[in-house]
């Protein structure tokens, strides 16, 4: 097949640099997708959460736990999850101070089955996460479940598509591809309400938002 094994490279190398780091190379994506969002993509992100001093965050696909250093001293406890055992350690040494203090937790595990018991966080976001498992439907699911009634959550769940007949669709790095009709699609049929959709940040991305009903 004509330029298949020319997408299988694109796909193993954008997975070990960027999905799930590893090696040499995930270590070079790490800091390249930490000064990539620290241009301002993190303030934004923040700014749109506003994170209450008596408010639990979560962070699925955490990375090295950038974002969630920058919230710090805003929210009363922070976790994040991430599938890379590299993001894992990085995402550690960055909060070892609060990990110590008992305020912070970072886990080993898999964003289609979140280790938290139902209704844990007042907040949960993910960035840049979602378009690379396997189930962004299953994890969305997910993510609904360990919010509390009230409680709401912000994503962005792929890159901005500029076809929409791709909508659904993974590209040659492996990414999923949402059009902003389907984005809010997925999150309604999952049961998030007040569900809105909007590009995100630089580079672009497709971001909702939805609240969990009370």
């Amino acid at each position: 097949m004509a330029g298949g094994p020319v997408m299988g490279l694109r796909k193993r190398f954008w997975m070990a640099f960027a999905g799930v780091p590893r090696g040499r190379l995930g270590r070079s994506g790490a800091r390249w997708m930490v000064r990539l969002n620290e241009r301002g993509n993190y303030e934004e992100l923040a700014r749109i959460l506003a994170v209450q001093p008596d408010e639990d965050v979560l962070d699925v696909g955490c990375g090295s736990a950038a974002f969630l250093a920058s919230q710090e001293a805003g929210a009363r406890h922070v976790a994040g999850l991430d599938a890379s055992q590299l993001h894992i350690e990085l995402a550690r040494e960055r909060l070892a101070g609060r990990i110590a203090a008992g305020t912070a937790e970072i886990v080993l595990g898999d964003a289609e089955a979140l280790p938290w018991p139902q209704g844990r966080f007042a907040v949960v976001t993910s960035f840049n996460c979602l378009k690379f498992v396997p189930d962004p439907l299953k994890a969305l699911r997910e993510i609904h479940r360990v919010l509390r009634p009230g409680g709401r959550a912000v994503l962005t769940i792929s890159d901005r598509l500029r076809n929409p007949a791709a909508s659904g669709t993974q590209d040659a790095w492996g990414q999923w591809r949402w059009s902003e009709a389907d984005a809010r699609r997925l999150m309604v049929e999952v049961g998030f309400v007040d569900v809105s959709a909007s590009l995100f940040g630089q580079p672009q991305f497709q971001l909702v938002r939805g609240g969990k009903p009370i």
